[in-house]
């Protein structure tokens, strides 16, 4: 078969022939001209779906045609509308698909037009309840997978594009059911647009619908009463009154719930955009991370519209923190083992992330209606980190750690519990925590120091886990690593020690690993800071009401002292922890170097750990424990391992090769 024979019969394939598209088109032309005459519209309908309800069968002019068709059935014949209208918006969502790329105006894609302009004419003249029923039944259910185009991200703007003909159809419906009780029809939409946020959660961007939220409910008005009705003036003057409440609630209800929906997995940058403004404030020679700043400018508008609707959010935070304290104190004060208290604080959280996060936002008695929080919580968190105020709200190290372990452990159990929106917004008020620390003349090393050991470890397990969950943002990964260096900086030896050799020892994930090696390098081998007099004095210095009202943000924390102090690490390598590294560094050998069908061969996922363990060692080789024999074993061990690798692979290319080039560069390294 040559080329273009294949390319012809693609082509009739994937679209009709001529002449049977025409008895399609003619069919439908007479199905519509019978329903006009004899009123029998539903077989109309019945021909449409036979006929119509694939538009895949169809090349893009042929569906403008087929569009064009029914749009003028419509408009010509109002009675038809009301009658059978109703059942169209399904059957025509799915013309919106196209081999459209985007590269245009929208307004050229195939279909979209001709399907707004039915929308339209099915809005004034259809069946409003029916239509509304029907299309907040059509926007839970429509999915970015339905597009048959493989390209993910047009399949996101043909989805955004059916979000937007559904909305438009649904808020015009709205303003054409007269009701003494809109608030049902208010909770059917948001209700609606909430599943259709969880059923498409995995999106490259979610731009598009954050400005479908805050238009809908910034433009929401209340459907018109019926004409008349039989009610006493003081009963409808009631039923009015609860339901102006009522579609208050739902508006925050859906504003806060929406915005938690759609920070599952995605991050608004709050730790990060803190980071860099805690690195801006230090001293001039600070290097910078990374230049990102916040900035979102649908967040600004929906805090204002939250505030408009007079969410107290503030009012809300604190209650937060405070119940976050009392939760974890309930646990972290008992008398039980370790290993116990810990299995209760787990089980403590998760069932109070079911009762308080998970929760619908009606509740299944239909008695309440509730605010998310977090939804609540994030937009606290913007209101505090974009505006850079400080002085609004004071959080100790202990709460944001509460906090943060309330925040993030529950998704360790479950992955249904991983909101990365809320990591973040817990990594923002831990950083937050310990910059307020510092800069009201607490002491961060005492406020570590008060709490319990088994809320710390959990805490540190809840901040690996966070770098895990969210390990494509490298910005964010980087900043909670940093905090839990920072953490592990101020916690005992002990604790700092116990939990790095337990996570490289139980951890599964070997990136993770590899940083962690990193914490331990830098922990090992800088002298602490000590606070010198002048530094303590102006800690507590006192300054003007005037200059802290103008300056205090503007004032980089004190300097620490110059002058470390000498031979006091963060953690002092004793025998027992060299003798705990130097069986880490066995094992991870023992996991890089396996044997396989055909011979010993490096497994490519270790090797980075194993580079950093060795880095490690030469950094820290002229230590007491570590000089000597010991070192060299390690270094013999590796080059054992390597030669075996190589003699295995012969003149044959491997890819463990690659690795063992890179390995041998950092055993040379040991050897200087």
């Amino acid at each position: 078969m040559s080329l273009t024979d294949e390319n012809e019969q693609n082509t009739s394939d994937s679209t009709l022939e001529a002449g049977e598209f025409e008895k399609v088109l003619s069919t439908l032309e007479l199905a519509a001209a019978d329903a006009r005459e004899s009123g029998d519209y539903l077989s109309y309908s019945t021909v449409l779906d036979i006929c119509a309800s694939d538009p895949t069968g169809f090349s893009n002019a042929e569906k403008e045609q087929i569009l064009s068709h029914i749009l003028g059935a419509l408009t010509t014949d109002k009675e038809m509308t009301a009658e059978i209208g109703w059942d169209l918006p399904a059957l025509l969502i799915s013309y919106i698909d196209s081999d459209y790329d985007f590269v245009g105006p929208v307004r050229k894609a195939p279909g979209v037009y001709k399907v707004l302009k039915i929308f339209e004419v099915l809005a004034i003249e259809g069946n409003s309840k029916e239509l509304f029923l029907k299309s907040t039944e059509l926007l839970s259910t429509i999915k970015i997978t339905d597009s048959p185009t493989e390209n993910q991200e047009n399949a996101e703007k043909f989805y955004d594009l059916k979000v937007y003909c559904l909305f438009e159809l649904i808020n015009s419906c709205l303003r054409r059911i007269h009701t003494l009780y809109p608030s049902k029809f208010l909770a059917m939409t948001m209700t609606s647009f909430i599943n259709s946020i969880y059923i498409n959660k995995v999106r490259y961007s979610n731009d598009f619908l954050w400005k479908r939220l805050y238009t809908f409910a910034r433009n929401y008005t209340r459907p018109p009463l019926p004409d008349s009705t039989d009610l006493p003036a003081e009963e409808l003057a009631r039923i009015n009154e609860d339901e102006d409440y009522l579609q208050r609630k739902l508006l925050t209800a859906f504003l806060t719930e929406a915005i938690n929906r759609f920070l599952v997995l995605e991050t608004v940058g709050f730790a990060v955009d803190f980071f860099n403004y805690l690195q801006r404030m230090s001293p001039a020679n600070a290097k910078y991370t990374n230049n990102f700043q916040l900035d979102m400018p649908v967040f600004d508008r929906l805090y204002e519209l939250a505030l408009s609707f007079d969410l107290d959010l503030t009012s809300s935070f604190r209650d937060f923190m405070k119940s976050s304290s009392e939760l974890i104190d309930s646990i972290a004060y008992t008398q039980d083992s370790e290993d116990d208290a810990t299995a209760k604080l787990v089980e403590l959280v998760v069932t109070d992330y079911q009762n308080n996060f998970c929760s619908s936002l009606i509740s299944s008695e239909a008695t309440a209606i509730t605010d998310s929080l977090g939804g609540t919580l994030n937009l606290f968190t913007y209101s505090i980190g974009h505006f850079k105020v400080f002085d609004k709200v004071d959080v100790s190290i202990k709460s944001a750690v509460d906090m943060a372990i309330r925040l993030i452990v529950p998704g360790i159990v479950h992955s249904n519990f991983i909101y990365r929106g809320q990591h973040d917004v817990a990594i923002f008020w831990c950083w937050y925590a310990v910059h307020m620390s510092s800069k009201n003349g607490r002491d961060p090393t005492s406020e570590v120091g008060a709490i319990p050991k088994v809320v710390l470890m959990s805490f540190f397990q809840a901040l690996l886990f966070a770098t895990v969950s969210c390990s494509s943002n490298s910005y964010f990964r980087y900043v909670t690593l940093t905090l839990l260096t920072r953490f592990l900086s101020l916690a005992s030896e002990d604790v700092s020690f116990n939990f790095i050799v337990n996570t490289l020892r139980e951890c599964p994930y070997q990136n993770v690993k590899a940083a962690i090696v990193g914490v331990l390098k830098e922990l090992s081998i800088k002298d602490k800071v000590i606070m010198d007099d002048l530094a303590e004095s102006m800690r507590h210095a006192k300054i003007s009401k005037e200059d802290s009202k103008n300056k205090c943000d503007s004032i980089p924390p004190p300097l620490p002292s110059r002058q470390n102090k000498a031979g006091v690490k963060y953690i002092n390598l004793t025998e027992q922890r060299v003798n705990d590294v130097f069986a880490l560094i066995d094992m991870c050998m023992s996991e890089a170097f396996t044997d396989g069908e055909t011979g010993p061969y490096l497994n490519g996922q270790i090797l980075p750990t194993l580079q950093a363990y060795l880095n490690f060692l030469f950094l820290v080789r002229n230590e007491k424990f570590i000089k000597g024999q010991r070192y060299q074993d390690v270094v013999d061990k590796v080059q054992k391992h390597i030669k075996g690798v190589e003699e295995n692979a012969g003149d044959e290319t491997s890819s463990s090769l690659g690795g063992i080039g890179i390995l041998k560069v950092t055993v040379e390294r040991l050897t200087l």
